[in-house]
């Protein structure tokens, strides 16, 4: 897990080329100006879901990847995150390479506007918490492929 703002995204392009190729996108792009829904950037490789939640959980919900990483990037307002070294970790669907879990959190952490976490594949985590009373907050999440065949060779 990595937490930081957006201006630094670009120090992360060592953990493989479609980082880079997110990192890139910024440097053209405005983050705030990114329409709800999907933003293709480089096919299944990196793209983009953006929208506005309104954030009113009582518990947390866990989840991991198996082959993508997430940058979540907060846009406007406020979410409570989780995370854990370890979970016990329900069957992968792998067409939307998505997995609940369950795990005790061994961080909580709260971004706000501007900053970003990213959890790579494995990684237990929990996004979509208030950080107190209900509220909205719209945030993107870019999508990372990561050790795919096509990473390893590149």
């Amino acid at each position: 897990m990595i937490v930081d703002t957006i201006s630094h995204l670009d120090r992360y392009t060592g953990l493989g080329k479609h980082f880079k190729t997110a990192a890139a996108y910024f440097t053209v792009h405005d983050p705030w100006a990114l329409p709800d829904g999907r933003t293709e950037v480089n096919g299944e490789n990196v793209f983009i879901n953006t929208a506005t939640n309104h954030l009113d959980r009582k518990e947390m919900a866990w989840e991991a990847h198996a082959e993508y990483a997430d940058i979540q990037l907060i846009l406007e307002g406020e979410e409570r995150f989780g995370w854990s070294e370890r979970a016990e970790m329900d069957p992968l669907d792998p067409v939307r390479d998505f997995r609940t879990c369950r795990a005790e959190p061994q961080m909580e952490f709260t971004l706000s506007a501007g900053q970003f976490v990213i959890f790579l594949p494995g990684e237990p985590h929990a996004p979509g918490n208030p950080t107190g009373r209900p509220a909205d907050c719209r945030k993107a999440v870019i999508k990372v492929r990561c050790g795919s065949e096509e990473e390893k060779k590149g």
